[in-house]
């Protein structure tokens, strides 16, 4: 199903618990790398251009995707199979933000697609066609329940200006995101990352300081024996 929400206050919006956010580049802050275009019917394709943000959706993004007056659009694949211990059990969350100008109107819509470790689509879902806003970012939001088989999930950001301006008016995105949602408590169960290896680095530690007290007789020993 989809969501969009709004608010005129950028720095206030909710954030459902889970992961990390598994999307490189989520904002244009390396340019396009981890993006690439989709191709058209003709091979054609039109890829969004970056720019620095006029309108701050925080404290800390200071870059957006642009769009132009075709539609521009880009993909990101996440290997889900490499983050999540049993990515057919897991519910995931694909959301960025939008927005657009106040003298030129623009579209914007998104759609996530699932698939297993042939390739083959599983599921597909997007956001109908939303109407920018101007003069604050909204969150279009996609909530995929668990897929039996989800290997690979990929999220996929179109926009356009509707009124075929010459340069780079139309719509706007950033904070592009692709999260697995659950409680904190249950994250070192499912991912196969963040979880493990902060319990990895524990038991590192722990067998390190057991370690001291042992190193530290045989030293003893050893200077005793001369």
């Amino acid at each position: 199903w989809c969501e969009s929400s709004s608010s005129s206050d950028a720095f206030a919006q909710h954030e459902s618990t889970g992961s990390r956010n598994f999307i490189v580049n989520p904002s244009g802050e390396e340019g396009t790398r981890g993006w690439r275009p989709i191709l058209d019917r003709w091979g054609q394709s039109e890829m969004w251009q970056v720019e620095n943000m006029e309108l701050r959706v925080d404290q800390h993004t200071q870059t957006n995707f642009v769009s132009s007056y075709s539609w521009a659009s880009m993909m990101q694949t996440v290997p889900l199979h490499e983050y999540v211990r049993d990515p057919s059990s897991v519910q995931i969350e694909v959301s960025a933000k939008f927005m657009g100008r106040s003298d030129c109107p623009s579209l914007f819509f998104m759609q996530t697609v699932v698939k297993d470790s042939n390739g083959r689509i599983l599921h597909r879902v997007g956001t109908s066609q939303l109407s920018a806003p101007a003069g604050f970012w909204e969150k279009a939001n996609l909530t995929i329940d668990p897929v039996i088989g989800a290997h690979e999930v990929s999220m996929i950001v179109y926009g356009k200006d509707s009124r075929f301006w010459s340069g780079n008016f139309g719509s706007k995105v950033c904070h592009c995101s692709v999260r697995v949602l659950c409680d904190e408590d249950e994250l070192g169960n499912i991912l196969i990352g963040p979880g493990n290896n902060a319990q990895m680095e524990r038991q590192r530690r722990l067998k390190f300081d057991a370690l001291i007290p042992l190193a530290f007789f045989i030293f003893l020993a050893w200077l005793l024996s001369d």
